[in-house]
């Protein structure tokens, strides 16, 4: 039961309950008038009746996240994604150190989103934001605190990512790095056949070098990409980036000739120096190893050197792929399955300086159909 009293300055309620078989008083003052004291108290009373802990709200926040993260989600996904959530966590005691769970207001979450994002992108300030809400609105549902202090909050920073230009070679440059890359195709030059397959498909290093034989079928000019290698940590297959990155693709004939070429290649080196490829792997060294990818990029910049075109990584080849699509007037929804992205708007976010320039190139082709059609009376 819930009294209510006058005092200095202000209101306050007194409320009586059973915890534990002990009876106790939760009192709390500083309210404007005695309605504002009678509204928090009944709120209070039906916590109690739910069987909240009333006193949850007192731990920190920083503590309750990092108890979140070592219970919930450590180790659930893959190393990044507990690095991302840890380092969350450390933003949390950094910028919010002593701070109650039922102390936390939207203000002061608003105002160390603001602080983090004058040093930092816009990337890294909605990384924190993510898992914080996640976080905050596990505390919501369990009755823990009864306001989302991230409502509305916007995670933007001040500072340009490292790679907001996506660089890409255009059509006559690929053609240039094609020619430089296949003058000499020998197996110790693995690098050279994972370009060129980044090239055809646009796929991701990871997928390239977790890529199987098994998994590539010549019959019908395809390969199914179903894993990955974790090249990062290097603790064996791993998934794919999202369910949407199991896929399989097509592969031209030229791309389905050099793999046969190694293919070959690598049965006959296994027959002559009795090395086995234990992981039956596609793209693997003379010692049947894999290559990093710092490798592959050392070699693909003295290839670019070589034809004289702009310098890129190997992921950069995989928005060449998706570029020369895209510009070749492909339809973006078979691109996005192709690449594997999750959906059809992270294509057209990733890519929409390409289809800026398409929609200019568009809007000139309407001229053009216009035309063709009063000449055609």
């Amino acid at each position: 039961m819930a009294s209510i009293q006058k005092v200095k300055n202000g209101w306050r309620y007194r409320v009586s309950y059973k915890e534990n078989g002990q009876y106790k008083t939760k009192t709390k003052g500083g309210f404007r008038t005695k309605k504002e004291a009678e509204l928090a108290a009944a709120e209070l009373e039906k916590q109690l009746h739910k069987g909240y802990d009333i006193n949850a709200g007192d731990q920190l926040f920083s503590e309750y996240m990092r108890n979140w993260y070592e219970i919930f989600r450590k180790g659930k996904k893959s190393v990044d994604n507990d690095n991302d959530i840890r380092r969350a966590v450390e933003f949390v005691e950094k910028y919010f150190a002593g701070v109650k769970l039922k102390d936390l207001t939207r203000e002061m979450y608003q105002k160390a989103l603001n602080e983090y994002g004058e040093t930092h992108s816009t990337a890294s300030v909605k990384k924190h934001h993510t898992y914080m809400r996640a976080c905050l609105k596990e505390a919501l549902a369990d009755g823990i605190i009864h306001k989302d202090p991230t409502f509305n909050a916007v995670a933007v920073g001040k500072v340009a990512p490292k790679d907001e230009e996506i660089k890409y070679l255009n059509y006559e440059e690929v053609a240039k790095l094609l020619k430089v890359t296949t003058e000499n195709l020998q197996l110790r030059y693995i690098s050279r056949y994972i370009i060129l397959f980044a090239l055809a498909t646009g796929a991701r290093f990871s997928e390239i070098i977790g890529l199987t034989w098994d998994c590539v079928d010549f019959e019908n000019k395809a390969v199914a990409i179903n894993k990955t290698w974790d090249h990062k940590y290097k603790n064996g297959f791993d998934n794919t980036k999202n369910y949407a990155s199991k896929r399989t693709i097509t592969i031209d004939e030229h791309t389905l000739s050099i793999l046969k070429d190694l293919k070959r290649k690598q049965q006959e080196f296994a027959l002559k120096t009795g090395l086995r490829n234990e992981h039956n792997l596609v793209f693997v060294n003379i010692q049947f190893k894999l290559v990093t990818n710092t490798a592959v990029n050392k070699t693909l910049r003295q290839l670019c050197k070589k034809a004289k075109i702009k310098e890129i990584t190997c992921h950069g080849l995989r928005h060449t792929h998706a570029s020369m699509l895209l510009f070749k007037g492909v339809n973006i929804k078979y691109v996005s399955r192709r690449l594997g992205h999750k959906d059809i708007v992270t294509t057209l976010q990733t890519y929409s300086h390409i289809m800026d320039e398409m929609e200019q190139k568009e809007s000139r082709q309407v001229d053009l159909t216009m035309r063709e059609l009063y000449n055609a009376k």
